[in-house]
This record gives C-alpha cells, sequence and structure tokens, in this order.
C-alpha cells in the first residue's frame, strides 16, 4: 500500500462512514479497484481510519455527548440499550464476513442499502413525529436491531439506524443525533474485537509504512467531519432521497461490473 493509495481510502472511509451509502462496502470496492489482495492484512490499516472517523463524530457531536452525560441521561441508558442487539452478532462475524468476502456480493447489498434508505423516506412521511420525551426504550431496542443489518458489507449502518428511527416516528435531527451516539460503542467494540485479531495473528498483517497509517487516519478524520456536517445539511434539509439513488445506482453498476 501505497501513501497515495492510503489518502485514497482515507478519503472514502471519511466519506462513506457517515454518509448512508456504506463504508464497509466502499472500502472492499475501492480496495479492489486499486488491487489490493488478501485484504484482511489490511485490517491494522482500517482500524486506523475508523479511529479517524470516531475523533470526527466526537468533534461534531461534542454537545450532544456532554448533554447525554449531564442533562440527558436517559439517551445514555437508550445508546446502552440499542447496542445490546450488536452482541449476539460476536458469534457470527466470522462466518458471515467469510461468506461474503467475495466482492461480487456487493451490489447486491448496496441495493439493500438503497430499499433501506426508500423505506425511510417514504415510510414515515405519513407518520406523525414524536417529541424527544415521547420515545419509548423499545425505540431503542428496535434501532439497534436495524443497526444490527450492518454486518453485512454494502449495508450501511447509519442509513438502517436513521431509516429505523425514521420508521418509529423521530425527527430527522434526533435520528441522526442518536445513530452516531450508537455508532460510539460500535467503532470502540469492533476495534477491540479487531484488536484482539490481531494481537492472536500479528503475522496477519501486512507490511505497511507508518506514514501510510498516519495518511489514513488524518484524511479520514477531515474527510469524516466535511461528511458529517454535509449529511446533517441533506438530511435536514429533505435530500435523504439522494443517498437512496446513489446506492441504487451503484448497486446495478457494481453488480454489471462482477458478473460481466
Amino acid at each position: 500500500m501505497t501513501t497515495l493509495d492510503a489518502i485514497i481510502l482515507g478519503i472514502v472511509q471519511g466519506l462513506t462512514e457517515f454518509l448512508p451509502v456504506s463504508s464497509s462496502g466502499h472500502l472492499k470496492l475501492v480496495q479492489h479497484l486499486l488491487g489490493l489482495k488478501d485484504l484482511d492484512q489490511y485490517l491494522l490499516f482500517d482500524l486506523a481510519c475508523h479511529l479517524g472517523t470516531l475523533l470526527a463524530i466526537f468533534l461534531v457531536f461534542s454537545q450532544v455527548i456532554i448533554e447525554v452525560f449531564t442533562t440527558h441521561k436517559m439517551r445514555l441508558y437508550q445508546v446502552m440499550l440499542g447496542t445490546l442487539p450488536l452482541f449476539p452478532l460476536v458469534l457470527i462475524m466470522k462466518p458471515i464476513h467469510a461468506a461474503y468476502a467475495d466482492p461480487s456480493y456487493l451490489g447486491f447489498f448496496f441495493m439493500l442499502t438503497a430499499a433501506i434508505l426508500f423505506l425511510g423516506v417514504y415510510g414515515s412521511k405519513t407518520l406523525p413525529v414524536k417529541r424527544q420525551t415521547e420515545h419509548p426504550w423499545r425505540d431503542a431496542l428496535i434501532i439497534g436491531t436495524w443497526q444490527a443489518l450492518a454486518i453485512l458489507p454494502g449495508v450501511s449502518r447509519s442509513g438502517s439506524t436513521i431509516s429505523g428511527a425514521r420508521l418509529l416516528g423521530w425527527n430527522m435531527t434526533e435520528a441522526i443525533a442518536f445513530s452516531f451516539l450508537l455508532a460510539i460503542p460500535a467503532i470502540l467494540g469492533g476495534t477491540c474485537l479487531e484488536l484482539l485479531k490481531l494481537w492472536r495473528h500479528p503475522e496477519t498483517v501486512a507490511n505497511t509504512p507508518f506514514l501510510a497509517y498516519v495518511a489514513g487516519f488524518v484524511s479520514s478524520f477531515i474527510i469524516g467531519i466535511g461528511a458529517l456536517r454535509l449529511l446533517i445539511h441533506l438530511a435536514t434539509h429533505n435530500k435523504f432521497i439522494y443517498f437512496a439513488w446513489y446506492c441504487l445506482f451503484l448497486g446495478l453498476a457494481t453488480t454489471y461490473y462482477f458478473h460481466l
């Protein structure tokens, strides 16, 4: 992996981690197009990029995070509840990743993300919007279940959680904020699991230059900040549907590319 490759992948991670288009699917697709083989050996680099986007969440949602730990502790408990559906996935992550390691599956999952986004946009239009105090505890668990869909490469975590919240009557601003509050334990937990895997099998890590890790981290952090702000702007101005059409066309193009 060259430094230029690292910058490109960091930019892709920063953009797609927050925009509801699936970072895992885009990273796998771009790594394939860059000619990077045996993608598991770049796991440590992927973690560096994920930590860059995690830092971006802390920066953009710093006020929301502070409020969660001070004045809105009920939301903290809801985040903990919404994280619970991820725990059973630890037992099935390896077989799922093995089953869908082939990038030829990506097109189908991009189209699944598109279907989820279309459902969130059109399905929520006829629902009454709830106030924050009206969100029952089961909402957090249901949204967390939507988040679990993102174990599939090409299915967007943010797209699933935001759409799930919208279908429960949450307004867009609250849906986005809760989605990225859920992302914090999800990213931290995933990072810990992958670090454990690397600790057990250090021989699987590619000989990647240190500068590449720095480039990936910095580029994902900077681009992640811009992507988060872009998502908030488009979503709160009723432009969320753009992402659905993008995923649909990308899914069709990817399916065509891999199944010529």
